[in-house]
C-alpha cells in the first residue's frame, strides 16, 4: 500500500527512528553479558587433560578425575560449583548449614567468631557439592560410603580449570582508541579535578561538548534553512487544503520534496547528528565505568580477572564483594578505596595460574585508584529501589527532571516542523507526547544500572547540551515570518502554476494533473477562484416554476412535451462566444 504520510512526518519518524535506535543499543549494551568493558569470568573450562598422578596421594586415577572434570563442565550451574570446589580445596563446606561467607577472614584480618578452615576434609565437602549439583558420586566412594578421592585429587581438579592471564597483552585499535581517551579523561580527573572523579566528569563533559559543537552548529543551519522554507511549504499545503485522498497527498509529498530538492534541503540531514554521536555515548560509557582498563592501562583480560577476585566468595580466596553488576570496575575499585581491602590474596587465588603475576601487574594501578566520593556518599555505587542508602533514589528521580525539563526547553529553542492539521495522523500527537515522557523514563531506569556516578554524568551531560543549544540558537536564530510572508508565498506558487505549459488544446499539462476532478483547478490562484465563483452565481436564473409547452411539433411521448431549450451552447475555451446572451447559468451550474 502506498504511503500517504506527508514530509515533516517522516521527518519526524526518522528521529524517532534514530532515538528508538540510540535507546535499544544503549539497553543491549547495559544488558548484554557479552563484548566490551571488563567483567566476571563467567565461563569454566578445563585448560588441560588430568595426566596419571604421580607418587602417592591420590586415590583417584587420571580417567576417573577426567570424567569427574567432565561432569564440572557440563554441569549447568558449573560456576557456582566451581567455587563450591575451590572452597572445598581451602577448607570451606559453601553447603553446610548456616554458612556465612563474611565469616571468612581475608589474609591478615582478624575476624570475631570466623569460620575455621579445616583442608583436611576437602574430598568430603567437594562430594556433598557434587550431590547438591546431581553429579553422580558412587565412583567416587568406598563401600562404606567414604571418599576414594584425596586431598591431592581435589587440587589436580582445581589446577585443571585454572586460567592463565596474559598481563601483557596488546589492546585491540577500538580498546587502544578508548584508552587514549581514558588517559584524557584520567589527567583531567587529576589535575583539573584534583584526583576527585566527580569533578573530572565535568570537565570531560565539558570537553566532549566542545568537540561536538560543530554538529550542533550543523543541525541548527539545517533548522534554518527547513525553516525558511516554511511559507512556501505552507503554501503547497493550503493548495491541496481539505483534501486527504490518498492520490492528492502523493501529489503533495512530490511537490514539497521537489521543494526540498531544489533548495539543496534533507529532511533527514536532522537525524545525521544523532546517528554520529551514538558511538561517542557509548564508548563514553565503557570508559567511566572501567577506569581500570581505559584510565589505568590494563588490558581486558586483567581487568576480568580482577573482577572475578573480587566477586568470588572469600571462602573461595576472592573478596567477597556484592556487586549490582558484574560489569566495569568502577564499583570494585570505589569499595576497594572506601573499605581498605587489600590484593594480597591474588597472590594464591586459586582461579588463576599466575596469581602473583597479576598481583604485581596490577599493584602499581590499584595506587592511583580515584577518589569517588561526593558529599562522603559513593558515587561508584549502584542504586538498588528502595534499599540503602536511600538518598541514592534522588538520583533516578533527577535523572528524568533533567531530561523532561532539557528537553521541553530545546524544543522551544529549535525548529519544530508545523504539521497541517488535515493532512496529520490523529494519533501523532499521542505518539510524540508518549517520546517526550517515555524518553526520559527510559534514561531514569538505565539510572538503577550504573553506578550513581555515571547517572550524575549524564544529567550534567544533558545539561551542557540544553546550554550549547541555547547559546547556538541565540548566535544563529532561526528565522520568523508574517502573515505577509505566508500569503506572498501562496501569491509565488499560484504565479508558477499559472505560467505552467500547456498543451496546444489549451488544457494544462496532463502529466501534472490528478486523477479527481476537483484538481481542475489546482492552478488558480485564490483571488481567481473566487471571481471565477462569484460571476457564475450572478449569472445564474432560478428556472420557471411551471413547464412551457414545446411549440414544435416533436411530442417526447403522450401526454409529455419537452420545453425549448434556450440555454446557450457551452462556450469553448478559446473561441469566442457566438451565442445568444443570457442570464442563464453557464454549463456548469
Amino acid at each position: 500500500m502506498k504511503s500517504t504520510m506527508n514530509t515533516n512526518g517522516r521527518t519526524r519518524i526518522g528521529r524517532v527512528v534514530a532515538v528508538a535506535m540510540l535507546l535499544a543499543v544503549l539497553c543491549g549494551m547495559l544488558s548484554s553479558c557479552g563484548g566490551g568493558g571488563a567483567m566476571r569470568m563467567n565461563t569454566v573450562t578445563k585448560n588441560y587433560e588430568i595426566t596419571t598422578p604421580d607418587g602417592a596421594g591420590h586415590g583417584l586415577n587420571a580417567t576417573q578425575l577426567n570424567t569427574l572434570a567432565d561432569a564440572i563442565v557440563a554441569n549447568e550451574n558449573k560456576v557456582a560449583l566451581y567455587e563450591q570446589l575451590v572452597a572445598a580445596y581451602r577448607g570451606y563446606d559453601m553447603n553446610a548449614a548456616g554458612f556465612d561467607d563474611t565469616k571468612v577472614p581475608l589474609p591478615g584480618e582478624t575476624i570475631e567468631g570466623a569460620i575455621e578452615a579445616h583442608p583436611e576434609k576437602a574430598p568430603e565437602y567437594l562430594l556433598t557439592a557434587l550431590r547438591k549439583a546431581g553429579i553422580e558420586t558412587l565412583a567416587y566412594t568406598g563401600t562404606d560410603g567414604e571418599p576414594l578421592m584425596t586431598v591431592a585429587d581435589v587440587k589436580a581438579l582445581v589446577d585443571c580449570f585454572a586460567v592463565k592471564v596474559d598481563v601483557d597483552a596488546k589492546l585491540g585499535i577500538v580498546d587502544q582508541i578508548l584508552q587514549w581517551i581514558g588517559v584524557a579523561f584520567g589527567w583531567m580527573i587529576d589535575v583539573p579535578g584534583f584526583g576527585s572523579f566527580i569533578l573530572g566528569t565535568v570537565y570531560f563533559a565539558i570537553a566532549i561538548e566542545i568537540i561536538m559543537l560543530p554538529l550542533g552548529i550543523f543541525q541548527q543551519k539545517n533548522s534554518r534553512k527547513q525553516a525558511k522554507l516554511r511559507p512556501r511549504e505552507m503554501a503547497i499545503r493550503n493548495k491541496y487544503k481539505g483534501r486527504n485522498d490518498q492520490v492528492t497527498m502523493q501529489k503533495l509529498n512530490t511537490e514539497i520534496q521537489n521543494l526540498y530538492q531544489s533548495e539543496g534541503y534533507s529532511p533527514m540531514a536532522g537525524c545525521w547528528p544523532l546517528l554520529i554521536t551514538m558511538p561517542f555515548l557509548i564508548s563514553l560509557y565503557y570508559i567511566v565505568i572501567d577506569p581500570l582498563t581505559y584510565m589505568m592501562g590494563a588490558p581486558g583480560n586483567l581487568s576480568n580477572a580482577f573482577l572475578t577476585f573480587a566477586d568470588t566468595a572469600r571462602a573461595a580466596g576472592g573478596l567477597g564483594i556484592t556487586l549490582a553488576s558484574d560489569r566495569g570496575t568502577i564499583e570494585v575499585l570505589s569499595l576497594i578505596r572506601e573499605g581498605g581491602f587489600t590484593l594480597d590474596g591474588l597472590a594464591d587465588f586459586a582461579y588463576l595460574a599466575n596469581g602473583s603475576e597479576c598481583l604485581a601487574a596490577l599493584d602499581g594501578m590499584v595506587e592511583r585508584i580515584p577518589d569517588f566520593t561526593l558529599f562522603g556518599l559513593n558515587m561508584g555505587l549502584t542504586p538498588k529501589p528502595f534499599q540503602e542508602p536511600y538518598i541514592f533514589m534522588l538520583i533516578p528521580v533527577l535523572t528524568f527532571v533533567v531530561y523532561w525539563g532539557s528537553g521541553k526547553i530545546s524544543r522551544k529553542f529549535t525548529f519544530q516542523p508545523m504539521q497541517d492539521a488535515q493532512n496529520s495522523d490523529p494519533s501523532q500527537g499521542c505518539s510524540n507526547t508518549m517520546m517526550n515522557v517515555m524518553m526520559p523514563a527510559m534514561s531514569a531506569f538505565f539510572t538503577f544500572m550504573v553506578p550513581a556516578a555515571v547517572g550524575l554524568y549524564w544529567m550534567f551531560k544533558s545539561i551542557l547540551g540544553t546550554a550549547k543549544q541555547i547559546i547556538i540558537s541565540k548566535a544563529m536564530p532561526l528565522p520568523v515570518f508574517t502573515e505577509e510572508d505566508y500569503k506572498a508565498a501562496e501569491r509565488e506558487l499560484a504565479g508558477k502554476d499559472k505560467n505552467k505549459p500547456k498543451k496546444s488544446s489549451g488544457t494544462r499539462n496532463p502529466n501534472v494533473r490528478s486523477l479527481h476532478h476537483i484538481d481542475d483547478e489546482d492552478y488558480e490562484s485564490p483571488a481567481e477562484r473566487e471571481a471565477r465563483l462569484a460571476a457564475r452565481k450572478a449569472d445564474y436564473v432560478e428556472p420557471d416554476d411551471e413547464p412551457a409547452t414545446r411549440t414544435s411539433d416533436s411530442t417526447y411521448a403522450e401526454g409529455v412535451t419537452l420545453k425549448e431549450d434556450n440555454r446557450p451552447a457551452r462556450k469553448k475555451k478559446g473561441k469566442a462566444d457566438t451565442s445568444d446572451a443570457s442570464d442563464t447559468p453557464d454549463g456548469d451550474a
